[in-house]
């Protein structure tokens, strides 16, 4: 896979799980490329992050909706629930589009986390040529959960 074709994937998958749970979306950390292997020349994976401080949608909804859109797109899920007397629930996935996903769902914040699958490449030689590109992102935004 060409680093290119991670990072839209990564994007489109992470930005499409906002749009499923709705609200207002801000990037938290723009797709930034890491090493994906045990030495900086094995490959790179782009990790992209985005919070939504002020939710509108139920925890639960938000995390039942996240999961049909993930095994939609054949993203193999967990739940998982802290245990504290008012618990924070979540959802993790592996495959399909991305290595690893998060979706993290409180009453007070939800937060999507996503790292795309490996690509060729150095981790280091792409973060310099992005920090010559001056590229920027704009926060995302979502509409409303039903």
């Amino acid at each position: 896979m060409e680093p290119e074709d991670a990072k839209k994937s990564i994007l489109g998958v992470v930005d499409e799980t906002a749009s499923t749970v709705g609200g207002e979306w801000s990037v938290y950390s723009k797709p930034t490329a890491e090493t994906c292997g045990d030495v900086a020349g094995d490959g790179l994976a782009y990790t992209y992050i985005l919070m939504n401080d002020a939710p509108s949608a139920d925890p639960m909804q938000a995390v039942d909706a996240v999961e049909e859109l993930w095994k939609d797109k054949g993203i193999t899920t967990e739940r998982y629930r802290t245990g504290a007397a008012d618990p924070i629930v979540g959802i993790r996935g592996r495959g399909g589009p991305a290595t690893t996903m998060d979706f993290l769902a409180d009453e007070r914040r939800f937060s999507i986390v996503g790292v795309s699958e490996c690509a060729e490449g150095s981790a280091v030689e792409e973060r310099r040529r992005g920090s010559r590109s001056g590229m920027s992102l704009t926060p995302r935004q979502g509409s409303r959960t039903r």
